[in-house]
This record gives C-alpha cells, sequence and structure tokens, in this order.
C-alpha cells in the first residue's frame, strides 16, 4: 500500500498542470506600407563617391497577434508575436556574418510575454513580469522601445522608425491609490553574454568570463489627478540607466551612469484646449575617450543636460461639421561644443560637464525625415500644425517643423546623418557659427474605410540649413502609403 501510495504522489507531480482559463481574447494587426525616399543623405559626397543612403522603394509587411488570457482571480496572462519584413527579402545568414548575423526575414519573434499579477499581497499593488512596453506622458523621455531611429532584428538596415518591437524585458509594480498612481520600474535595456568559442562571433571570450555586457534601466513615475474641471495632471519621474563592461571594454563602457528627474503636467484650461509642459535634467558620468591608452585612456565627465518641452492643441469652436483643430510644440533638447572628446589634456579627469542630450528612450517624431537623419540631441524644435475632417471618415494634415542647433557644430562637435540603413554620414560642417538645420513639410492624409481598416498617406519634404556647406543642400523626400487591419 505505501509503495502504491508513493508511486500515485510521483504520478501527480510528474503531471504538467495547467492553470484555469477563465477569458481568452485573441488581437493583432496587419499593416504593410510603401514607402519612397530619397536624398536622406542631402548630397553628401566625398569625391563624387555618396555617403549615405541615396534612394529606397520598399514595400513592407508587419504582423502583430496578441493573445490575453484571465487565469484565477487577479491573475492575467499575456503573450505577443510579431514579423517585420521587407517583400521579397527573405534570405538566411549565419551567426557568423557579422553585423546581419542571424537575420532571417521569415522568423517569428517574440515581442510581448509577461504575467499580472493584481492585489498582489496588498490590495492597491499590481505587479506585471515579463516582457512588456514602458512608456510615460508623451515619450518624450521614456516611451515605447525608443530612441526612433534604432530597430532590432528586420528592420535594423530597411527603415528603423516603422517598427514595432517596442517592449523590454522587465518588471513593473503598480501603486493605485486614487488619484495618485506610482509605477516602479526595472528592465534589461541591453544584455551581451559572452560567446562558446565556435558558435558564436570569435572575440568575445567565453560564457561567466569578465566582458560581459549589461544595460539596465531603473525608475518611477508618479501621476496625480487633480480632479478639477481642467482635468489637471501632474507627473514626476525618476530613471536611471546603468551601464557595465562591454565586450574590450568599450561599448558600454564602466562608470557610464545616467540619471533622468523630470517633471511634466498637462491642463485643459477652456473648452478644447489642451496645454502641456515637461522638463527634465540629466545628471551622472559619461565615459571620454583621451589620448592615452589603457587603463588610464577613457575618463568621465559629469553630465549636466537639460530637456524641455510644450505642447499646445485646440480645437477651434467653428465649422464643427469639419472638426478644425491647430497645434504647435517646441521642444529643446542641448547640445555641447566639445561631444565628442574630452578637453582636458590630462589623464586625470576633464575639466569640463557633458552637456550633450542624451536620446535614452524617447518616442517621439517618428515617421518624419529629420527625427529618420537627426539624433535626438543638441536640438531646438519648433512645429505648427493644422488638421480638418473635409469628408465623414477622412482627416486631412499638415506641419511645419523647424530645427535649428543648441550648440555650433565644429570638428569638435561634428554633425552626422543617420541612415535608414544604419549607415551614418558625416558632414563636411558649413559656417562655423551656423545652427539652421532646415525645415520640414508633412502633409497627412487618414481614411477610416471600417472601423477596423485605416488607409494612411504621408508626403514630407526637408531642406537643409546653413548648418550644410553647398554640397549638403540637396532636398530630401519622402512618400509613405498604407494599409492597417485591425482584430
Amino acid at each position: 500500500m505505501k509503495k502504491l501510495l508513493v508511486a500515485a504522489i510521483m504520478v501527480v507531480l510528474a503531471t504538467p498542470a495547467f492553470a484555469a482559463i477563465q477569458n481568452v481574447k485573441v488581437s493583432g494587426d496587419i499593416t504593410t506600407s510603401w514607402l519612397n525616399d530619397s536624398n536622406y543623405d542631402l548630397g553628401a559626397q566625398v569625391l563624387g563617391v555618396p555617403q549615405g543612403q541615396k534612394y529606397q522603394n520598399i514595400f513592407l509587411t508587419q504582423t502583430r497577434l496578441r493573445v490575453d488570457a484571465d487565469l484565477s482571480d487577479n491573475v492575467s496572462t499575456t503573450v505577443g508575436l510579431i514579423n517585420e519584413r521587407a517583400w521579397n527579402s527573405e534570405q538566411s545568414y549565419p551567426v557568423t556574418t557579422g553585423a546581419f548575423g542571424g537575420i532571417n526575414d521569415t522568423n517569428v519573434q517574440l515581442y510581448l510575454a509577461s504575467v499580472t499579477l493584481r492585489e498582489f499581497l496588498y490590495s492597491p499593488l499590481t505587479i506585471q513580469v515579463g516582457r512588456q512596453v514602458f512608456n510615460y506622458g508623451n515619450g518624450f523621455i521614456m516611451g515605447d522601445g525608443g530612441p526612433d531611429n534604432y530597430a532590432g532584428a528586420n528592420l535594423v538596415s530597411v527603415y528603423a522608425d516603422l517598427t514595432e518591437r517596442t517592449a523590454y524585458d522587465g518588471v513593473k509594480a503598480t501603486l493605485d491609490y486614487k488619484p495618485l498612481t506610482i509605477d516602479l520600474m526595472y528592465f534589461k535595456n541591453g544584455q551581451t553574454l559572452n560567446s562558446i568559442s565556435g558558435i558564436y562571433p570569435t572575440g568575445a571570450g567565453g560564457i561567466g568570463g569578465k566582458n560581459n555586457q549589461s544595460s539596465d534601466v531603473y525608475g518611477y513615475n508618479m501621476n496625480y489627478q487633480l480632479g478639477d474641471a481642467m482635468n489637471t495632471v501632474f507627473e514626476q519621474y525618476t530613471f536611471a540607466r546603468i551601464n557595465g563592461v562591454g565586450i574590450g571594454g568599450i561599448t558600454g563602457a564602466k562608470g557610464s551612469t545616467l540619471y533622468v528627474p523630470g517633471l511634466r503636467a498637462s491642463t485643459n484650461p477652456i473648452k478644447g484646449l489642451n496645454v502641456q509642459g515637461e522638463i527634465a535634467w540629466q545628471l551622472g558620468n559619461v565615459p571620454m575617450a583621451s589620448s592615452l591608452t589603457g587603463p588610464s585612456g577613457q575618463e568621465a565627465e559629469h553630465r549636466d543636460a537639460m530637456a524641455a518641452q510644450f505642447l499646445a492643441s485646440y480645437a477651434l469652436p467653428v465649422l464643427d461639421k469639419y472638426k478644425p483643430t491647430v497645434n504647435a510644440s517646441y521642444t529643446y533638447v542641448s547640445g555641447d561644443k566639445n561631444s565628442g572628446e574630452n578637453y582636458d589634456g590630462s589623464a586625470v579627469k576633464s575639466a569640463k560637464t557633458f552637456t550633450a542630450w542624451d536620446e535614452f528612450n524617447t518616442i517621439q517624431g517618428a515617421g518624419t525625415i529629420y527625427r529618420s537623419i537627426f539624433l535626438m540631441t543638441n536640438e531646438n524644435i519648433l512645429s505648427f500644425g493644422a488638421s480638418v475632417n473635409p469628408l465623414e471618415d477622412v482627416t486631412a494634415g499638415v506641419t511645419w517643423t523647424g530645427l535649428w542647433n543648441a550648440a555650433p557644430n565644429s570638428t569638435q562637435n561634428p554633425l552626422i546623418l543617420i541612415q535608414p540603413n544604419g549607415s551614418g554620414a558625416s558632414l563636411t560642417n558649413g559656417p562655423k557659427d551656423a545652427y539652421w538645420l532646415g525645415n520640414e513639410t508633412d502633409v497627412n492624409l487618414t481614411y477610416n474605410y471600417t472601423e477596423d481598416v485605416t488607409f494612411g498617406l504621408t508626403f514630407g519634404w526637408f531642406v537643409p540649413g546653413d548648418v550644410f556647406n553647398a554640397n549638403n543642400h540637396d532636398t530630401a523626400t519622402e512618400a509613405l502609403a498604407n494599409v492597417g487591419v485591425k482584430f
């Protein structure tokens, strides 16, 4: 009898356990886009050889499938799969081929995978663990998967702005004390495990070695809703990014720290008018290269950067049938005259502070030319826009954006154009004291065919300013058409 009981217990322990599912929701979307752009290098040439990506004409399809399941009380799970690919670019490379190693455009990636525990040990507390989206405010500081001009997997060398892979592996704890909500979060910003020799690219060492690269983000966001007639909201946050030692002591260098405290407010002073303001600072240390080699060849400068943004949107109280709306915004991100070098002149430490804004996790301006080709640092950005509904289910809008440097470009602070294929075009600087980067005009049309199907059309033109010399004055253009289906 005792043996039979032991055998029964072993069978029970070996039997897979399945959670009871109370409700399952399946959703997703399919977006197909046609993209045609030209002169994103603004005509940059060296001895007649283009230095960037001159022309691109491609089709993209992005497919997402999401399953949400409610299990026992207060327990739910989310799993999301994604495939992003340019048409007829299905190809595989062995992992030893360098930057493009492992790309397979027919692969399906995991972009969401999390468990949510509500009222966990304490009624107001919710815990979410796993791959999830971290996004606060307008995505100015902490956006979903930013920065805008970076992407992993299949769009890394196609058009990074359009990626939908915008999640991180992490943990989020939410304390809901209405009207105050507090989020405490951590996610892995980057992790490179050293390889086993013969399997992954050489030169990375072995698993368990000292050259592992790690980058971690910690932070909190407090949101307080006043509950007044103007629907006023205040937010205060602090985020921190801690980088580890990279391969060869170069990537993600030891001693790189970033602390970002900030404030945000949103209010509606009169009917139809929304006004928002946000300001943030960056503190910490940034490793800078000196003229020496070895351990003394990398010193740190103290960060002292700032960013601010002001937004306004007003639904005009006229012609209600056409829903006219106007908007304006101003964004400032600080720069540094000597952003690329340590100018102390000794091996001890730099005499300067580093004032260039780090993009961190911004996710603003996606789909525009200027955000595709410029990093979000050392910029003043002023925009004016308007939209109207000329027909039922049709929205037309136009936006003008002007950009100028916060600090002048020079040999010590070069201007680099980021290209859709992941390359960078280094430009010869124009006039010494020039600040005007240029202006962009974007026209957008959206047609809601049904509540599930949407057609979109965008045209954009970027005209370079006097920061660029005569060889870099080609107008960049963009045409983007897409159809999206949600289910």
